[in-house]
């Protein structure tokens, strides 16, 4: 659990800077990487849940 609750600390740090960032240089391309990093971030959650439900059957 505690790497889940660093990889969402990390991933908001990551959409603040990006989101500040294009603020700044009204560039889109800061808000294409926020969109990949949210969905790159989203498939890792879905995989660590899918893991987490597996070891939880095995289990009994």
């Amino acid at each position: 659990m505690p790497i889940i609750r660093l990889t969402i600390t990390l991933v908001f740090i990551a959409v603040f800077v990006l989101g500040a960032t294009y603020l700044l240089t009204r560039n889109p391309k800061y808000l294409v990487y926020i969109k990949q990093l949210l969905k790159c971030t989203g498939w890792a959650f879905i995989i660590l849940f899918v893991l987490y439900l597996i070891t939880r059957v095995i289990r009994f």
